[in-house]
């Protein structure tokens, strides 16, 4: 008797639960139901010579590549954190529990993209997952030529229907941050004395970017109409000479004194801390990961990102789907937009253990006014609750046309396309 669709779901939510949740109870439990599940499959040739652990499972080989190095406490490291507690979850134990082996490559080129995947599947790669916006063109290239083979790439997106339909082995997925860098704003608004912000943007025109500027910006004019945004593009990820050169001069030519920035470094952060160390009082954040080791006195508090929780479910599926022969498991999910993770901040603390190591901000600076803290915690609550959300209306663009209306929200594809700036820019990169 062969497993029906309906069986693989059952096995899908059991695992879910059991091994995410972490008790080696739930592992056990689940890694069970899989095997149980197995035995009633005819797999397939490269499932069956796959190696197995002592519990009889075939083990996934998913790849990681990756646009800068491991150490730049940013991006990228947080990316591969995300893939160590994916390998924690689904290889507790590497001679038992154990149904994933991950690797990685790091400072990989955007042009470099298609022949890394490439390389990766011709390694023995089941799973490869992308993790910067230039690698989508290349991703998908290597998913037609490969439709045995599961593909996700990070904060790209299905140019149309037609392609959604032909790449059913691919995956789009981000977890956003706008609603940590609207907080972030708040508290740049506040403790700005000169009511002049600066932001060091990687690529300032990216729907992204913009994104996370406009978030961050709405914040800081929500409590201090007054304040006015600099920002200097790098055309870089990963720049730190750059991104330090841009931080000087927002702050000694602009009268910049609260810096954000969008590159993979402690760069601008720790620039903020020698001005600090000077006796000037000059501020930033962390970005992706904590970062405050690089500036104590300086950092605020910061956007931090937890992708491992994401990662295992994308794998669980992938796995699941690859040993069953099943692909709407991976293709048909998650339901509401099949196979385009979107997570934020608010949605964070609904998955399984996530709530230990969310998507957040860090504790506030001692230096933030205790009644900063009151409203920041308040505004993090009702977006934690839903009941907020940084882009609610009325939102008006740099020309004052309104752009959100009046108690509406966007959508996610208005947020994930967005190519307009919210007033109270002062200076935008030509």
């Amino acid at each position: 008797m062969s497993t029906t669709r309906r069986d693989w779901l059952k096995v899908v939510a059991s695992f879910a639960t059991g091994a995410v949740l972490g008790a080696a109870g739930g592992y056990y439990a689940g890694l069970q139901s899989i095997k149980k599940a197995v035995e009633k499959t005819t797999t397939s040739p490269t499932v069956a010579e796959a190696p197995k652990t002592q519990i009889g499972l075939p083990k996934m080989k998913i790849h990681f590549i990756y646009v800068g190095p491991v150490g730049d406490y940013g991006w990228t490291y947080a990316h591969d954190q995300g893939r160590k507690f994916l390998e924690k979850t689904l290889c507790p134990d590497p001679d038992k529990w154990c149904i994933v082996e991950t690797s990685k490559a790091e400072e990989v080129k955007e042009e470099q993209a298609y022949s890394y995947v490439k390389n990766a599947v011709s390694g023995g790669a089941h799973m490869v997952i992308t993790t910067s916006y230039g690698f989508m063109d290349g991703t998908k290239k290597a998913a037609a030529e490969h439709p045995d083979r599961f593909f996700a790439h990070c904060s790209g997106y299905f140019k149309d229907q037609q392609e959604w339909s032909r790449l059913q082995n691919f995956a789009e997925y981000f977890i956003d941050l706008y609603e940590a860098y609207y907080l972030n704003g708040i508290v740049a608004g506040k403790m700005t004395k000169t009511n002049r912000l600066g932001y060091v943007a990687a690529f300032p025109k990216l729907p992204e970017i913009i994104r996370h500027m406009n978030a961050f910006l709405i914040g800081a004019r929500e409590v201090n109409p007054n304040v006015q945004m600099d920002v200097v593009g790098l055309g870089a990820w990963y720049a730190p000479e750059n991104a330090t050169r841009a931080a000087q001069a927002l702050v000694d030519t602009n009268g910049v004194d609260v810096l954000a920035f969008t590159e993979d470094s402690p760069a601008v952060l720790q620039a903020a801390e020698n001005y600090q160390k000077q006796g000037k009082k000059v501020w930033s954040f962390s970005h992706y990961s904590d970062m405050s080791q690089y500036g104590p006195n300086a950092n605020l508090t910061g956007q931090i990102v937890n992708w491992g929780p994401l990662y295992v479910e994308m794998a669980i599926r992938a796995y699941l789907a690859w040993i069953s022969g099943e692909l709407s498991i991976w293709s048909e999910w998650p339901p509401e937009r099949p196979r385009d993770y979107w997570w934020s901040m608010k949605n964070s603390y609904a998955y399984y253990d996530y709530k230990k190591n969310p998507t957040d901000i860090l504790p506030l600076n001692p230096a933030v006014p205790d009644e900063v803290r009151k409203y920041v915690e308040e505004r993090r609550r009702q977006i934690i609750e839903g009941v907020w959300d940084p882009f609610t209306g009325p939102v008006r663009d740099m020309q004052g046309k309104v752009r959100v209306p009046d108690r509406t929200r966007l959508s996610k594809d208005e947020l994930y396309n967005m190519d307009w700036y919210v007033e109270g820019y002062r200076q935008l990169p030509p």
